[in-house]
């Protein structure tokens, strides 16, 4: 599974599903994991954050429903 780049220190990539409102997240370790029933507007958020995108989304991602893929 490829998940598309990203300019993070903390993220290697990110993916959005606005259909399934599925957000990819695979972070510098090599983990993935996907967040459930996360807004549009949040991912684009996250995209307009770079290079700190998780340092300023996060906290927000988090908040969802998630499981680890990798």
């Amino acid at each position: 599974m490829r998940v598309p780049r990203i300019r993070s220190e903390a993220l290697n990539g990110a993916t959005y599903d606005p259909a399934r409102r599925l957000l990819m997240v695979e972070f510098e370790s090599g983990s993935v994991y996907e967040y459930l029933d996360v807004e549009p507007e949040l991912f684009a958020e996250l995209e307009a954050a770079q290079p700190h995108p998780w340092r300023v989304v996060g906290a927000r991602v988090k908040e969802h429903d998630y499981r680890r893929v990798r």
